[in-house]
């Protein structure tokens, strides 16, 4: 049983990280925000029910009952625990996306969904190991365990990428991406874990004398992953705000949504100085309602978005009714109605 010291640092070495892990993807999520029950639902699915899955298989399979993170020594060196590992998360996030598919519409969606998943899963692993003793919790350990939960959202905002851009897919076609993105999901967590043993036994040498080279290698390979997924989500914004442009534009002809509106919501540094502005004349009430404005008419932009290009599964035609009067609403309670 961990001492109570013991308990703490593992605790806070799990939740802290992922906390930050989802104000990131909150941040990430510009002009439509995923609902916080979804992304908590994904966090909490990593975190519980896939490592209890993962643990159960490899316990079927022969291995010990743990899930050590890939940077400390273990049977996670082998191939068959970084596969078994992404393929419940990936089969996970998949049943998610089923579940959520009113919600779930493009690439941005599933990176959030995904790197929320994955994020639980890097706590989970860092929970496990933390509880062995907090005198293994050096300064780089820590950092570690963190870039660990990291490489786990990675891979899981892989999948969800392929996952997103399969929606528009036909059936068919659908099935087959979201297996080769299953895949390729697979391949990236087995190559970075599995890399240090495969050079030393190619070498001749022990893990010890190549550790540091190998490693670093191993974490460029998923840095430059991550940019890649940086880059896929700008271009995800940039096409988003064109959505937004489109489908908001004749909604300032209706007079639901106003100029000033229309001209800063696809722009965060216009967002945010007006946001500063009416904060320091009118209070953080009015920020808040400001915010939920936004919002509204974000939600209102790829309601008709969806009504446009979905060939199945359409949201009801009223919810854009409903979301035109919650806008109104809103500009009646901000000072100067809806300017």
């Amino acid at each position: 049983m961990p001492d109570v010291s013991t308990l703490v640092a593992a605790v806070l070495l799990a939740v802290v990280p992922s906390l930050l892990y989802l104000a990131v993807l909150n941040a990430i999520d510009r002009y439509e925000k995923e609902p916080w029950t979804i992304l908590l639902a994904c966090l909490g699915a990593g975190a519980i029910v896939a490592p209890a899955i993962t643990i159960a298989i490899l316990v079927i399979a022969g291995r010990p009952a743990a899930l050590p993170p890939a940077f400390a020594p273990g049977p996670q060196a082998t191939v068959l625990t970084p596969i078994v590992e992404t393929l419940v998360l990936g089969l996970i996030l998949i049943v998610l996306v089923h579940s959520v598919r009113d919600e779930f519409d493009d690439i941005l969606d599933g990176v959030i969904y995904g790197a929320a998943l994955g994020a639980g899963f890097g706590a989970a692993e860092s929970f496990l190991y933390a509880i062995g003793g907090v005198a293994q919790l050096s300064g780089t350990t820590v950092a570690q365990l963190v870039i660990a939960g990291l490489n786990h959202a990675f891979y899981m905002a892989v999948l969800g990428a392929i996952l997103g851009w399969s929606q528009q897919l036909p059936g068919a076609q659908r099935i087959v991406t979201m297996i080769l993105g299953l895949a390729t999901a697979v391949l990236l967590h087995a190559f970075h874990d599995t890399l240090p043993n495969i050079l030393a036994n190619l070498l001749g040498q022990p893990s010890a004398a190549t550790g540091i080279v190998v490693r670093l290698l191993a974490e460029l390979i998923n840095w430059t992953g991550i940019l890649t997924i940086a880059v896929v989500v700008v271009v995800a914004w940039r096409r988003e705000a064109r959505i937004l442009r489109a489908e908001l534009k004749d909604e300032v002809a209706a007079g639901v949504v106003s100029e000033a509106d229309y001209a800063t919501i696809t722009s965060a540094r216009a967002r945010l100085g007006r946001q500063w502005g009416l904060l320091r004349t009118e209070g953080l009430a009015s920020v808040r309602r400001l915010r939920r404005r936004y919002a509204t008419e974000g939600e209102l932009a790829f309601h008709k978005w969806r009504m446009t290009v979905r060939h199945r599964r359409l949201p009801p035609a009223e919810r854009g009714d409903a979301l035109r009067a919650e806008i109104r609403s809103l500009a009646d309670q901000l000072p100067g109605g809806a300017a």
